[in-house]
């Protein structure tokens, strides 16, 4: 189907929407309440159990775990003594966790804790042979809820900590455990993402008003993304779905973005059509009305398009194994959708409302129009360096491919959020402390057996279980304290059917963690060969989590990619026109994974969302280029012309959206925390390498392939770089 066809449907849509403007407007407020009021229901999830799915063997071994032993999640709070040495430093007046006020200290605090952390079991103390360090471990009952258990107890030792008698200058006191450290992280980096979404909005809000100089191409974008914020997470609050605090900002900057960018596309088609009217007609009245409907009509097929490409990508995340991306991805997906919806219907209507002079929007046509004739230089440019162009983007795919090979994922904290957290740095304290740890997994050993032969009952089976010690004490990553491994049997049920084998880690590290793991379930079937063994633990969730990140990636940016170009093949009905469209797009994928690779970043849960996030946007503006150049040609029926027509009437237009988008992506990047700077750094970098693909490999690609069919005979030229109305509108 031609585009000019295409067209003749959004122009009715157009004139549909200024004749019945004030209905839709009040339907769509009547709505945007019913579906905002969810919010009142709208929660978040702060636990990693939105990480795997139902059958997962880490939940399943887990949830095993809970069942024989209680809960494998602890607290733990490292004392620390401080204080200065006497004179010459010697031991005798070197601080110690057995002078009588901290003594004092650590039986209050163990009191306090059992009658104050939910769900608390029992305490035990341990101290190192210096005496300079304490450790109090708390043991806790089973979780009934556990998002809302383990919040509670991370809500109490934090505040545990806070209170005034436990804190001193002769101590020193560090909390650890899943439960405190998730509540940590997200005491840490809520205030980070609010700054950063406001930083955003702030960015926003002038870009807008340098880009459209109108208050209405203000207001109309921050109304269009309240209300898609308020319906999309008000319908999540009515559904009861919870996304992950941490993804939570996504959905929001890349809602912020879109509805600048569609916005934009829309404000800059209304100047330009209306430009072209003044041209045929001069100063005649009721000229607004028709140039919304024609910037309707000129942009709301490549704009619907975009939106159709962008919800593809963000739903490649429901391949991935793990229900937090799904969730996420999903309400990515709404997002677009919502902001397409309103700023589709809000930017005509509102619009068609401004009372700026027609003069004065006619003004200000005329003074981008110096920005237009630099596009179209450049546009020739890149026409006239074909080769060169050629060339540069092999070079630049031979040398991004091959930064892509380091690539690597780790989900450790320190990693993850940088150690300009306070909570990062006093984790990594904990991790080098003697006696306290972040991460350990535990070994079950399930004999099945009614018998005591078959059980631990029988000493054959508990030497089994001492030399099991013995080998997983020999790991890599096994933490020694004082030359003792930490390693230990942690219980056996009460019908000696089920033991387990407590092992501490002395670090993180994301490429032996798997190999630990691995091996130390070898190691103990090799002394219960019939026995079932699994593993379990905090570690074992990480490397999980690390391993469903590699896989999940790979399958996004697979499935991401196919549907982009079916939909790009559909679209066009042009297999050739597809993939031309699509080929400048692999470049921010490469580009992005070239510099994660060259400068050592690690893939995590936010960096992954990437990717897939900027195929979906960079696509935005293949698709504005391609389309517009497809319906200038089927007026002209010449290459050269129609995409340097293509670049003075929606080069600006990609011009504006990348800078606007780079910047409100950009606000992540003042952010301490490590993941945001990131996500902010790597998707700017994106966008652009998209914009610079959009500007030389796309044109000249169209140019040598002639992707819409043989040019018109004998015509050189149509007046494409002429101010021209699409629907007829200046017919004599």
């Amino acid at each position: 189907m031609k585009v000019l066809q295409i067209n003749k449907i959004f122009n009715r849509l157009g004139k549909f929407q200024t004749a019945h403007r004030r209905g839709i407007l009040i339907g769509i407020i009547l709505f945007t309440l019913a579906a905002a009021a969810g919010i009142l229901r709208f929660e978040f999830s702060f636990t990693n159990d939105g990480w795997f799915l139902e059958g997962d063997p880490a939940k399943v071994n887990a949830e095993k775990f809970r069942e024989h032993f209680g809960n494998d999640a602890s607290v733990v709070v490292l004392v620390t003594a401080k204080g200065a040495q006497g004179a010459g430093g010697s031991a005798e007046s070197a601080p110690s966790v057995r002078d009588s006020a901290i003594l004092e200290m650590r039986d209050t605090l163990s009191r306090y804790m059992l009658a104050n952390i939910p769900l608390a079991k029992e305490i035990h103390s341990i101290e190192n042979s210096a005496g300079t360090e304490a450790l109090l471990h708390l043991s806790l009952e089973r979780y009934t809820d556990p998002a809302d258990d383990a919040a509670k107890i991370g809500r109490a030792v934090a505040d545990m900590l806070k209170r005034p008698e436990f804190k001193s200058e002769k101590w020193d006191l560090n909390a650890g455990g899943e439960p405190y450290l998730e509540v940590a992280k997200n005491d840490s980096t809520m205030p980070q993402a609010a700054r950063s979404v406001v930083i955003g909005v702030f960015i926003m809000i002038f870009c807008l008003a340098f880009f459209t100089r109108s208050k209405f191409g203000v207001l109309v974008p921050l109304m269009a993304i309240a209300f898609a914020m308020a319906s999309v997470f008000g319908i999540c609050g009515w559904l009861g779905v919870k996304p992950d605090f941490t993804l939570f900002t996504l959905p929001l900057v890349l809602g912020m973005a879109l509805s600048v960018g569609y916005s934009i596309h829309y404000i800059n088609s209304f100047k330009q059509a209306y430009q072209r009217l003044e041209t045929c007609f001069g100063n005649r009245p009721k000229n607004r009305d028709e140039a919304l409907v024609e910037a309707v009509t000129e942009t709301g097929w490549p704009i619907f398009f975009t939106v159709v490409t962008t919800v593809a990508s963000m739903l490649s995340f429901l391949v991935v194994e793990m229900p937090v991306m799904k969730i996420v991805g999903s309400i990515c997906a709404a997002m677009v959708f919502a902001v397409y919806l309103y700023v589709i219907i809000l930017v005509p209507i509102l619009f068609s409302y401004d009372g700026k002079g027609e003069k004065a929007v006619a003004k200000l046509a005329n003074d981008e129009g110096r920005i237009e004739k630099i596009l179209v230089k450049i546009g020739g440019k890149a026409l006239n360096m074909k080769l060169p162009i050629a060339l540069a983007s092999v070079a630049v795919a031979v040398a991004s491919a091959i930064g892509c090979m380091g690539l690597k994922v780790n989900m450790e904290y320190v990693e993850m959020f940088g150690t300009k957290l306070p909570f990062v740095e006093r984790l990594v304290e904990l991790m080098d402390s003697e006696l306290a740890n972040v991460y350990s997994y535990n070994v079950m050993i399930d004999l099945g057996g009614d018998s005591d032969s078959a059980s631990f009952k029988n000493p054959e089976k508990f030497a089994a279980l001492d030399s099991s010690v013995t080998d997983l004490s020999k790991l890599p990553l096994t933490k020694f304290t004082e030359g003792k491994a930490r390693v230990m049997v942690g219980g056996v049920t009460d019908d000696f059917s089920t033991a387990y084998i407590h092992v501490e880690l002395k670090e993180w590290n994301s490429k032996q963690i798997d190999v630990d793991i691995d091996s130390a379930q070898t190691l103990v079937r090799h002394y219960f060969p019939k026995a079932d063994v699994g593993v379990e633990g905090y570690a074992v969730e990480q490397a999980s989590m690390n391993n469903k990140l590699v896989k999940g990636e790979i399958k996004s940016v697979c499935v991401s990619f196919v549907m982009i170009v079916l939909l790009l093949i559909a679209s066009f009905m042009s297999v050739k026109t597809g993939l031309i469209g699509m080929i400048p797009n692999v470049a921010p994928i490469l580009v992005i994974g070239a510099v994660m690779g060259y400068c050592d970043f690690s893939m995590d849960m936010m960096t992954m969302m990437v990717i897939p996030m900027a195929i979906g946007i960079a696509v935005d503006d293949t698709i504005h280029f391609v389309n517009h150049s497809k319906l200038c040609f089927e007026r002209c029926g010449n290459y050269r012309e129609s995409v340097l027509a293509t670049f003075r009437d929606v080069g600006k237009s990609m011009v504006s959206t990348t800078i606007i988008l780079c910047m409100m992506f950009l606000a992540y990047m003042v952010s301490p925390v490590t993941i945001f700077f990131r996500v902010g750094l790597m998707a700017s970098i994106g966008l652009v390498t998209a914009l610079v693909a959009d500007f030389t490999i796309t044109p000249v690609l169209i140019v040598l392939t002639k992707p819409f069919g043989k040019g018109f005979k004998n015509q050189k030229s149509a007046g494409l770089l002429q101010p021209i109305i699409s629907q007829n509108l200046c017919q004599e």
